[in-house]
Order: C-alpha cells, then structure tokens, then sequence
C-alpha cells in the first residue's frame, strides 16, 4: 500500500516535470490528414495516453466478450451431458419397473399355481387311488 502511494506520488512528480519543460514546446503534427503547425507537445503526449487507454479497453472487451462465448458453449456441453445422463436414467428406471412386473406376475402365477384347489383335490385323488391300490 505505501509502496503503490511512493510509486503514483513519483509518476505524478515525472509528469509534472515533464509538462513544466515541455509547455513552451510546439511541433507541428500531421493528424487525420491535417497539418497541425502550432501543436504543444504535452496536448500531443496526452491524445496518445489516452489513445491508448481507449485501445487497451477494447481489447479487454474483446477478450471478455470471447471468453463468456467459450463459458457458453462450455455450459452448453456440461448441460447436454446433464441432459443424457438423465435420458439415461429415465430408461433404466423403466426397464427395472419393467423386470419389478415381470417378476412380480411370476411370482403370482407361481403362488396360484401352489394353491389351487384343483390341485389339491387331484394330489387327493390319486393318494386314495393309491392307496386302494396297494397290497395288503
């Protein structure tokens, strides 16, 4: 923090010496195709300053501009995968409620198949015509 204050109270010191010699100082400058025959060099130094801080916040622009489009198409991906992964889900829910019916239908037909009476009374059936076969 003190070093940041050294270093702009010094530029500000430069730059005031800097416009005290140069202010009796003209040159004559062709800008925008005009000649400019009186123009004092401290005018001359600040145009070019603030030339180039205008450039210099395009290009920061520009490179903002570029990398929230590169965020985009990378959110665009990551919500394609998201969109997939989901799909995927879905389908795999279905086929396990699928194979749930499945599974529970045998089960059923298994159960009715044990305890039908039908059943019952032919096991019965044949134990008696069994047992009226057999020797004595």
């Amino acid at each position: 923090m003190v070093i940041s204050l050294i270093l702009i109270l010094a530029l500000v010191v430069f730059l005031a010496t800097f416009i005290g010699f140069n202010i009796s100082n003209v040159i004559p400058a062709f800008w925008f195709f005009k000649t400019y025959t009186n123009l004092p060099v401290v005018i001359l130094v600040f145009i070019a300053f603030g030339a180039g801080i205008v450039l210099s916040l395009l290009c920061v622009l520009f490179a903002r501009l570029r990398k929230s489009d590169e965020e985009n198409s990378v959110q665009e991906a990551k919500n394609k995968v998201e969109k997939a992964e989901k799909k995927e889900q879905k389908l795999k829910e279905k086929s396990d409620k699928k194979l749930a019916k499945l599974a529970a239908k045998e089960a059923k037909a298994s159960k009715s198949k044990k305890t039908k009476p039908e059943d019952l009374n032919k096991t019965q059936e044949m134990s008696t015509a069994d047992l009226q076969n057999m020797p004595k």
